[in-house]
């Protein structure tokens, strides 16, 4: 990701949000230095576009949060409400971009994924429903 278009997400963000308060040029440079670079090389242009696009249509954007780690959730997997940057990019983040005309919600485990619990045999009720 680019200073430039990290810059201009995060002030086209902070202008629409009603709540944000207006960063200067030189704390968004600032935010962008102190961003590991291993985030700002996992992240491309295209995906900062599309957090900004996530955000401006999430019916219910966290107010906890920094805006520059609210965008970055739209990205990332998230651990307890945030962006969980060891556990990486998004699995389906190219099919969410995709699709970016529609707002994406944070994905629920389906039942597939799963892992089935291997039948309990002989344990202190083996026996007592037997019929």
């Amino acid at each position: 990701m680019q200073l430039k278009t990290y810059q201009l997400g995060l002030r086209a963000v902070a202008n629409v949000t009603p709540y944000a308060k207006r960063i200067s040029d030189e704390e968004i440079t600032f935010l962008y230095m102190s961003t590991p670079s291993k985030i700002k090389d996992a992240v491309s242009d295209e995906m900062w576009v599309y957090a900004v696009s996530q955000y401006r249509m999430d019916p219910n954007p966290s107010k906890e949060m920094p805006l520059d780690q609210q965008l970055l959730s739209y990205v990332f997997r998230k651990r307890d409400g945030r962006p969980a940057f060891d556990w990486g990019i998004k699995e389906d983040l190219a099919e969410r971009m995709a699709a970016s005309h529609q707002f994406h919600d944070q994905p629920s485990i389906q039942p597939s994924r799963l892992p089935e619990l291997a039948p309990s045999s002989g344990g202190v009720l083996s026996g007592a429903f037997d019929v």
